[in-house]
């Protein structure tokens, strides 16, 4: 049984953790409704933090995906939808 990290909360500190590093600033406070784009985060920065993502939670976006990504509660989603997704597919 895989652990699953969106019902513990871990995923949000995952991307949280993710977020501030990419931004080199371990004390930033972020929300889930946090916008990317007051952040200094770009449409390729983001690219660049859900890569990342996707290799430390083995999971692949698929570039539609990106196209939605406002806040940091919008990389949330995305990734507990793939998370959930591919739960399922491994029962």
């Amino acid at each position: 049984m895989k652990f699953n990290l969106a019902a513990t909360g871990m995923l949000q500190d995952i991307v949280f953790k993710e977020i501030r590093g990419h931004l080199k600033r371990e004390s930033l406070d972020l929300e889930v409704s946090t916008q990317l784009d007051e952040l200094g985060i770009d449409s390729l920065g983001a690219i660049t933090i859900l890569y990342e993502l996707e290799d430390k939670l083995n999971v692949e976006v698929p570039n539609e995906a990106f196209d939605s990504l406002q806040t940091v509660g919008d990389i949330l989603t995305q990734l507990e939808q793939l998370i959930a997704q591919q739960h399922a597919n491994d029962l």
